[in-house]
Parts: C-alpha cells; structure tokens; sequence
C-alpha cells in the first residue's frame, strides 16, 4: 500500500506547478542571497581580520604587556605579533576570504558560534540578522502564496466539473 506511487502523482504535479510558478522570485532570493553573502563576508574581513579577541598567543606571551614587553592584545595585528615573538601568536576566524565566507553561511543560517566583533563587525551583525530575515521569508511566502493559488485553481476545476455533470440533461427511459 505505501509503494503504490500513482496517488502520489497528483501531489508531486502540483508541487511541481507551485516551484515552476515561483521560479523567478526563487532566483531573484537566491541571486540576493550570493550578493549579500559575498558583501558582507568582504566586510566582515576587513573589519574583523585583525580582532584581537580571536588572537590566540602562547602561555608564555601575556595577554596584554608592558612598554618593554607587549602582550598578546597589544599589537594591531596577528602578523605584528608574529614578528615581535616568532610564531608563537595565531587567528583561527577571518583569516581569509574562504574561512570569512564559511563563518558568515554560518551566521545566516541563524548560528553565532564567533561573537567577540569590532564595533564595525557588530553593524554587519545587525545587517545579516535583518538580512537573513527577510531572505528567509521571501521564498516561504512565495512558495506558501503558489501553493493556495495552485490548490484554489484544481478545487476551482473539480467544482467546474462536478456542476457540468450536474447539469447534464438525464435521459428518461420509459
């Protein structure tokens, strides 16, 4: 019984009308969502490449120093730590266009796993969070309007055909 596919038929043809009937605003939302994506992954590494909060520094570096020995959050970047003490200073987020482009998929998605922004960083937060909103709802609404309009058109088309067969003349037989 669950393997009889010919009552599904009818179901995927209409899911099938309400994605042709969507298509464009599906990739207008989607052409959106690259540019947005791409955008605000340029700014987030432009503001956020050099955040000492996601700085991490060997044991043996303070987090912050003196005029003599500067620690770990007092340099203006990563490489300028890395010059002062060799290889001993590292930054896992935002280090590069790729790793900036998976962190901010991640933030659209509704997940914060990064959170320590620059004030700058914290403007394009704001920005993704309305952003991905918005990106969110526009194919839900389209799918959801499609769909009533595809729905109300087949129950519009079997009432058709229920009145043409209540209308038809009855032949009586003597």
């Amino acid at each position: 019984r669950v393997l009889q596919l010919e009552d599904f038929i009818v179901a995927f043809t209409k899911l099938d009308n309400v994605f042709r009937a969507s298509k464009d605003v599906l990739k207008a939302t989607g052409l959106m969502a690259i540019i947005i994506w791409v955008g605000t992954s340029a700014l987030f590494f432009i503001f956020e490449a050099n955040n000492p909060n996601f700085r991490e520094c060997d044991g043996s570096i303070p987090l912050t120093g003196t005029e003599d020995e500067p620690g770990c959050y007092d340099f203006e970047s990563t490489l300028a730590c890395n010059e002062f003490y060799p290889d001993m200073c590292s930054q896992a987020f935002f280090t590069h266009m790729p790793n900036t482009m998976f962190y901010v998929a991640v933030f659209l998605g509704g997940e914060w796993g990064v959170v320590d922004f620059t004030w700058q960083g914290k403007f394009v937060c704001m920005f993704l969070c309305i952003a991905g909103i918005a990106l969110y709802s526009i194919p839900v609404g389209t799918l959801f309007d499609a769909f009533g309009a595809i729905v109300g058109l087949c129950e519009e088309e079997e009432e058709d055909e229920g009145e043409e067969v209540e209308e038809s003349p009855l032949v009586e037989y003597n």
